[in-house]
């Protein structure tokens, strides 16, 4: 027993070791320092923000979750690959609630996305470019701001980024264990957001450009497919036996096109949006760096070694997206490029180092400190951007969980409720909730009403509802019995709960 002891202690002794001779690097040093800060953003962040409303998305995962985890009635959304709803319901069955979910499956991946940033930037670029690009996630307006709600990007990304680091480590060591990383992590991502879909398809691109002919004799490409498909295999049966189709996620994707909705150019102003000020500039800055390529477009067709480019990537990168965006879906949210910003922010960080390695030549410590000053002056515009609209919003929609937690309450189980913010109304109500924004007109509502028999209507600004909704109660068989307002004389309502009563004609 004490001759155990004792080699236990040697043994957490060498991890120690291990640990302070790993720190003594001081690129590990900054990326611990790094990750620590963004963690403490974070949670500061997490507290101020834990008690707010659900967002549409955000109560459409949980209402999911809910639905597996207590049967709760929801009709669920084939476009939402099921991994992240599937970990929210194991959560709930556990006894834990929405605060854990969004610690543990929001906040968590988020700290490790600034991590494998940094592997990323390290691999493809430099340590240096690594550590810039790894700072700017950790402050990222958008990434803070989306850490603060219940939302599956972050798993998503972390995976996606896994996959592109795998697969540049293969790119440079031609090692087959590497390809087959890559091919796992890329479909773990599509398991909590489609979208990670753009990241076999930016290989692809880029693999035709750089391996051309011989592309279709490399098995280890091969590989890859077979390893990402076979990831997938679970999900195309669980889609196929609630959905009836192994794509469902594509429901509902091409509904733009059909709808000849013009193309989405004003997706590209997120360039900007995402960046602003100063690192929007040094953005285009390494933008131009990237394309150096073009400059010895000739040599490339003769020499498929220079195609192996991380500008080159990058660019394919940030194109395959944005004609996503542009041609396919023809929308966008910020959240939806997230994929861009690990590529924009190593690019800033290449223009970064092109800036301090020209004026190195004069004075090293001039040029670092402008480098810095570069950097605490893009990075305070993304925090105070990222408190702005963290504060501002952590109260929006808190009338719609009111209402339905009031729902709740004044109900039974087996009761309906009209309502136009449905996945909120369902997560805090846990009532049967039916939407009628499609409903045209008045007459057809009557009909609704007849044959679902709902108890509960909400009327309320937010959400579009028809015009004929705001005086429908006027003069039928209903009466109001909650409002909430937006003043505190209440004269403003914002939404209001009728309840209808079926015991006179309707």
């Amino acid at each position: 027993m004490v001759e155990e002891s004792k080699n236990l202690e040697g043994v957490i002794e060498n991890k120690f070791e291990k640990i302070k001779s790993w720190l003594k690097d001081p690129y590990n040093l900054a990326i611990v320092g790094i990750v620590i800060f963004a963690f403490a953003l974070r949670l500061y962040y997490f507290f101020i923000t834990k008690n707010q409303t659900l967002w549409w998305d955000e109560a459409e995962y949980l209402a999911t979750a809910k639905h597996w985890a207590f049967g709760v009635p929801y009709d669920l959304n084939p476009q939402r690959p099921p991994l992240f709803q599937l970990l929210g319901a194991v959560t709930f069955l556990f006894g834990l609630g929405e605060t854990f979910v969004k610690f543990a499956w929001v906040l968590l991946p988020s700290v490790f996305l600034v991590f494998v940033v940094y592997l990323l930037g390290k691999e493809m670029f430099s340590k240096k470019v690594g550590l810039i690009a790894s700072f700017l996630t950790a402050v990222s307006w958008t990434f803070l701001f989306w850490t603060a709600r219940v939302q599956p990007d972050f798993f998503s990304m972390g995976f996606q980024v896994l996959s592109v680091l795998f697969m540049w480590k293969y790119w440079k060591n031609d090692k087959s264990k590497y390809i087959v990383f890559a091919g796992i992590f890329a479909a773990l991502g599509f398991y909590f957001k489609i979208s990670a879909l753009l990241v076999p398809m930016s290989f692809i691109i880029f693999i035709l450009i750089k391996d051309r002919l011989s592309a279709f004799k490399n098995k280890n490409y091969y590989y890859f497919s077979l390893v990402y498909l076979a990831t997938l295999v679970p999900y195309f049966i669980w889609s196929y036996i609630t959905f009836g189709t192994f794509t469902a996620f594509k429901a509902g994707t091409s509904n733009q096109i059909i709808a000849h909705v013009p193309f989405g150019w004003y997706n590209l102003n997120f360039f900007y949006t995402l960046t602003e000020g100063i690192l929007f500039v040094l953005f285009l800055i390494g933008l131009l760096l990237a394309f150096r390529f073009v400059l010895y477009a000739d040599i490339l067709v003769k020499d498929k070694k220079k195609c192996f480019d991380s500008g080159l990537f990058s660019i394919i990168v940030l194109m395959v997206v944005a004609a996503f965006y542009i041609f396919y879906i023809r929308g966008t949210e910020d959240r939806w490029v997230f994929l861009w910003l690990p590529f924009i922010f190593m690019l800033i960080g290449n223009a970064l180092m092109s800036v301090y390695n020209f004026g190195k030549k004069y004075s090293k410590i001039i040029s670092a400190f402008l480098v810095i000053a570069l950097l605490i002056w893009g990075g305070y515009a993304q925090l105070s951007h990222a408190n702005d609209i963290i504060t501002n919003k952590k109260d929006s929609y808190s009338q719609v969980k009111d209402a339905a937690l009031w729902i709740k309450e004044h109900s039974a189980p087996g009761d309906k409720v009209l309502s136009i913010s449905s996945t909120q109304t369902v997560y805090y109500s846990e009532r049967k909730v039916l939407p009628y924004s499609a409903i045209k007109n008045a007459s057809d509502f009557d009909s609704y009403i007849k044959e679902n028999k709902p108890r509960f209507l909400m009327i309320s600004i937010f959400e579009n509802h028809p015009t004929w909704a705001y005086t429908w109660p006027n003069g039928n068989n209903s009466r109001a019995v909650q409002a909430y307002f937006s003043d505190s004389d209440k004269k403003q309502p914002v939404l209001i709960i009728y309840e209808i009563n079926y015991n006179e004609t309707n």
